[in-house]
């Protein structure tokens, strides 16, 4: 329709021909990016489009071929920069992952690491405590480093629940983490929610395969997970910027 109207525009006779029986909701939204946005405005229908949709208060763009999350923290924290990287890696076990960390993770020097696992262990039922020790091998490693760690449990899908021995390694990660007195994003609680609270089926919020997360269910997450970063930090960074003013250095 864009085509046909920008032909008319300089001059041209067209004619839009529609396969569709009729118009209906098919469960999906069209994002209007500023470029098309241009292309809107010079055929004259931006108005009418704008009485019709929204402007979303954020938005969460990832790099194609890294997964890295950009400008969402920038937003909330105008001035910094931050560098998000990811480092999974698709089926891999809690203890395969802590194998990686010393070449992977530790000479990148990152300030905070978020620990994303649980789910292939407890469908392989590699073993409660054996998971339990490797969190905690994980989480001493980051710790004698200087960096912070946040745990980021299993997700929710609809036989999570019937897989033998799943909520003990829920369980297990939280135990782990208020001993170690770190914070665990509740993935699991969270997508459950918006499925048993009807914001979203299953099939919405997960792949085809109902087992993997897709780009929905990654952006509502990462912009809670974004969220719960700036509670925490919006208090520190508080404090440093009165210990500045007082002529105090700010204490981490």
């Amino acid at each position: 329709l864009t085509a046909a109207a920008t032909l008319r525009l300089a001059g041209f006779d067209v004619r839009v021909y529609e396969q569709a029986a009729g118009f209906a909701r098919v469960g999906a939204g069209i994002q209007m990016m500023p470029n098309s946005m241009k292309v809107l405005r010079r055929i004259g229908v931006e108005d009418r489009v704008r009485s019709s949709s929204f402007e979303p208060y954020s938005h969460l763009n990832r790099a194609w071929d890294t997964g890295e999350i950009m400008r969402e923290l920038e937003r909330r924290f105008p001035g910094w920069d931050f560098k998000v990287t990811n480092l999974g890696v698709g089926g891999q076990l809690a203890a395969q992952m802590f194998e990686r960390m010393a070449k992977d993770v530790l000479p990148r020097a990152p300030h905070l690491v978020l620990w994303q696992t649980g789910v292939n262990d407890a469908i392989a039922d590699i073993g409660v405590e054996k998971y339990r020790a490797t969190l905690k091998a994980g989480i001493e490693l980051m710790r004698a480093h200087g960096i912070d760690t946040i745990l980021v449990n299993m997700q929710f899908y609809p036989k999570a629940e019937r897989v033998k021995g799943y909520t003990d390694y829920l369980t297990a990660m939280h135990e782990v983490a208020g001993q170690a007195e770190i914070p665990v994003f509740r993935r699991f609680s969270i997508m459950k929610h918006f499925v048993k609270s009807g914001q979203f089926t299953p099939a919405q919020l997960l792949s085809p395969d109902l087992f993997h997360m897709n780009d929905l269910s990654y952006g509502c997450l990462a912009g809670l997970m974004a969220d719960a970063i700036e509670e925490q930090v919006k208090p520190f960074l508080a404090t440093a910027d009165t210990a500045r003013g007082s002529g105090n250095a700010p204490r981490r």
